[in-house]
């Protein structure tokens, strides 16, 4: 049988704490047309293999269109999504995930006409 206390322990003592980043406390600033809150916000974050933040599209809304070197996840925390990518498009509902790939244009589409849509999008410069 595991010991589970044991095992946490273990943990504790070789890594940093762990810190809880929640979206609806974020201070989010209009971009891309929608309001997105940036993880550099967040004090002491220390240097992450990628940049985070968290996106709200207002019910019906969309973002600006898009396109950057980055590759984007892009998570649906809450609502339901249609994302357009060059010639295609796909619904995302909650839980789900869209990955775009770098330089691919696109547009995030909020399919609520009454709730917000919540994303957590992370992005990175692709390996040469």
């Amino acid at each position: 049988m595991v010991n589970y206390d044991k095992l946490v322990a273990g943990y504790t003592e070789r890594w940093a704490p762990m810190r809880v980043f929640a979206g609806d406390s974020a201070q989010l600033e209009p971009e891309f047309g929608i309001l997105a809150g940036r993880w550099s916000q967040y004090a002491d974050i220390g240097d992450m293999p990628f940049g985070a933040m968290w996106c709200v599209t207002p019910p019906s809304g969309q973002s600006d269109p898009d396109q950057h070197s980055q590759r984007e996840l892009v998570v649906i925390v809450s609502g339901s999504a249609r994302v357009y990518a060059g010639d295609r498009e796909q619904t995302a509902p909650t839980g789900s995930a869209v990955l775009l790939d770098s330089e691919e244009r696109h547009v995030v589409v909020n399919r609520s006409a009454t709730e917000p849509l919540v994303t957590l999008n992370l992005y990175w410069e692709p390996s040469a």
